[in-house]
């Protein structure tokens, strides 16, 4: 009986090896494994680093995917074959679905590749924002494409004489029973909105010119809109309307980035 509570010691010994070294670098074993959390619950993981090479060496620098990363190494210096922890922490504000970011670990030893860490996790929408591309039918279920869901920017580009082409949809939906929208705050003299409840109990927000006779002055319009909802996680929904009226619009695409104003120059300074 001996030998076989040995062998059982064995197997058990390295099962758990195994579970180990798919567990380094990562904090699940694939997309599937992957924690399950809400969206006002941030993300949060310990993930063990293994130092590969037969040299010791020294963390240089820690270089995420995501700004939103929040990391923090135990070590700065790990043995060779070694490991160290890393804390991983991402604000799941805004965000749904499957999530995966990444971590490069360089190395002061230039001849060394970088370690590179891989975390997976899910995120379950308190109010799921997105858009609804334009001439799309609108539905009952979220956007199929995900390069339209959580989008909390809506970017426009038009001439002051054509304000009747401005429109922009927010559909939002979310788990709560009597989800519902209760109201909108903005006090921009560009765009208008309309929230309505749809028959699935989303609720569609409709954007149109606020007036559309009247010219604008030419200019960027970097505006805040809020939605107000009864959610208790999730009240006040912030959302992001860059407009720019010029009477250039449709010549080319309009990128806010590289089209917005330049900062005002600063005074010379003097010397007192």
């Amino acid at each position: 009986m001996r030998w076989l509570y040995l062998l059982l010691c064995a197997v058990l010994l390295q099962s758990s090896q195994l579970v180990a070294a798919e567990l380094e670098n990562t904090n699940a074993s694939g997309p599937d494994a992957a924690p399950l959390l809400a969206e006002h619950t941030p993300f949060a993981a310990t993930i063990m680093i293994r130092n590969p090479h037969d040299r010791a060496v020294r963390i240089e620098r820690l270089d995420a995917t995501c700004s939103c990363m929040h990391l923090e190494v135990a070590d700065q210096f790990i043995l060779p074959h070694q490991t160290t922890t890393m804390q991983i922490n991402v604000d799941n504000a805004n965000r749904s679905g499957p999530q995966r970011m990444g971590v490069s670990v360089y190395l002061t030893d230039p001849d060394l590749e970088a370690i590179d860490v891989q975390v997976w996790w899910k995120v379950t929408p308190d109010v799921a924002v997105d858009a609804i591309a334009p001439r799309a039918e609108i539905t009952t279920t979220r956007p199929t494409d995900i390069a339209w869901r959580d989008i909390y920017k809506f970017v426009a580009n038009e001439r002051p004489d054509e304000l009747n082409r401005l429109s922009k949809r927010m559909r939002l939906e979310s788990s709560l029973p009597d989800f519902a929208v209760t109201g909108i705050d903005y006090a921009g003299a560009v765009w208008a909105f309309a929230p309505a409840k749809q028959s699935d109990g989303s609720w569609l927000i409709t954007a149109i010119a606020k007036d559309p006779a009247v010219e604008l002055p030419e200019k960027l319009y970097d505006e805040t809109v809020t939605v107000r909802t009864n959610h208790p996680q999730k009240s006040a929904i912030k959302v992001q309307f860059i407009t720019n009226i010029t009477r250039k619009a449709g010549r080319k695409a309009f990128d806010p980035f590289e089209d917005a104003p330049p900062p005002p120059l600063m005074p010379p300074q003097t010397d007192k």
